[in-house]
């Protein structure tokens, strides 16, 4: 079920985890736990919603997303929630993977025995996403997490609030930013495994592809109790159809940030 038609309603806060946001892991009524960021006076939910939706829509490995409805008895009964004035209501959350390590951890392990991400030719996709999106942070570590699961190592792309030039975005950041060509940061695990036009053209070619009505749709599927105006909507639909067509002239341009491009 894509993650703007899944709603949840949390029953149980386990408090504050890691992270700049101070997000919460909650569990909800489905019998899963998840990493709730919450909308409040940033754009950070909304820019976990969407970039977490087109993520799925180019078919990225990210995790289970949904909206999860905070009660108000559940955020009164946060000392955290209430200092922070986190309303009732939906928040955004992702589902809360085990046995995780992020990407320095992992790089450790690989310096101790020989492992493989079994999905690994998904990485080089995840530059295209952060080139349209424009994220800010993909090369920190935490950013990307790798589970670990009967013996099988894999990547799992986390973490949108950077997106759209940053969780505090405004009106004149977004319409600058459209016709951005400044390559987005890489980590550089994922910069190794980009060798050229081919190793991103299977997530290059879904992005390009993605029709403007959907972008539309998930636009439009950002709860309204987030306060987004109107006209922001409609600035974030032209940014994401504008930049659709720059990300390949992003890429190529900028071949010279890859060691392992080949023309």
């Amino acid at each position: 079920m894509p993650m703007h038609n899944k709603v949840v309603n949390g029953v149980r806060d386990f408090g504050v985890t890691k992270g700049a946001t101070g997000p919460h892991i909650i569990e909800c009524d489905d019998g899963k736990k998840y990493v709730v960021k919450f909308a409040d006076n940033t754009k950070t939910a909304v820019n976990e919603f969407v970039g977490h939706a087109l993520a799925q829509a180019v078919g990225l490995p990210v995790p289970d997303a949904a909206l999860v409805v905070l009660g108000a008895d559940l955020v009164g009964a946060s000392s955290d929630l209430t200092y922070r004035v986190v309303g009732a209501g939906p928040h955004i959350g992702s589902e809360l993977i085990p046995d995780v390590m992020d990407f320095d951890q992992f790089g450790r392990l690989r310096q101790q025995q020989v492992v493989e991400l079994s999905n690994a030719g998904a990485l080089p996709g995840t530059v295209c996403h952060d080139n349209w999106v424009l994220t800010r942070d993909r090369d920190r570590s935490d950013n990307h997490l790798v589970q670990a699961l009967n013996g099988e190592f894999r990547y799992a792309m986390v973490d949108f609030t950077h997106a759209f030039t940053g969780p505090a975005w405004t009106a004149d950041a977004i319409e600058q930013g459209s016709y951005l060509r400044v390559l987005m940061p890489v980590h550089p695990f994922v910069a190794v495994s980009v060798t050229g036009v081919e190793s991103v053209e299977p997530t290059l070619g879904k992005v390009e592809a993605v029709m403007d009505s959907e972008l539309e749709e998930i636009v439009s599927a950002i709860p309204q109790s987030w306060g987004m105006a109107e006209e922001e909507r409609l600035l974030l639909v032209n940014f994401l159809e504008l930049r659709r067509g720059l990300v390949r002239g992003v890429l190529t341009s900028n071949r010279a940030r890859f060691p392992n491009w080949r023309d």
